[in-house]
């Protein structure tokens, strides 16, 4: 019995410094309005996806992020993720297709011939070794920074 009860001491006091732990991480989000993003995000928003498109906006700061990142949801369920300086990193259109202009061109290029409609990009990443692309097959492309196809992912 006394092992027993030693067990459920120890869980929840486990469980209690668990849910501690998440509530510190959740501190470091916070809802922001849309003039706190940097320029650089509120232009690409407004260009690609008119000014009223935004639903919310978090900012995270957080050590791994090197600053604020900021994550925006549109109101068709398209989520940015913004830098600090408003740059966008990944684009997730959550099978929605993206507008072709967010797209640099050589990949544009080479999805539109090699991948011919009904199918879509539906997602942009930048990576360290240049964007990785979701298309709506299912099937993940890698190219460099100059838009040179790599392979699959």
């Amino acid at each position: 019995m006394k092992k027993l009860t030693r067990l459920a001491a120890v869980l929840i006091t486990g469980s209690v410094l668990t849910f501690t732990a998440c509530d510190k991480d959740d501190a470091r989000e916070s809802h922001v309005g849309y003039a706190e993003l940097p320029q650089t995000g509120k232009t690409m928003i407004e260009s690609h996806f008119g000014a009223n498109a935004v639903a919310s906006i978090t900012r995270k700061n957080n050590a791994d992020t090197d600053g604020s990142l900021y994550e925006v949801r549109l109101n068709n369920g398209i989520e940015i993720d913004l830098d600090k300086d408003g740059n966008w990193t990944d684009i997730d259109g959550n099978h929605q297709k993206l507008p072709d202009a967010i797209i640099p061109s050589p990949i544009l290029s080479y999805v539109v011939k090699q991948y011919p409609a009904p199918i879509f990009i539906e997602g942009i990443d930048k990576e360290p070794y240049g964007y990785q692309i979701d298309l709506s097959n299912d099937l993940d492309l890698k190219f460099n920074a100059d838009g040179s196809f790599i392979g699959l992912d």
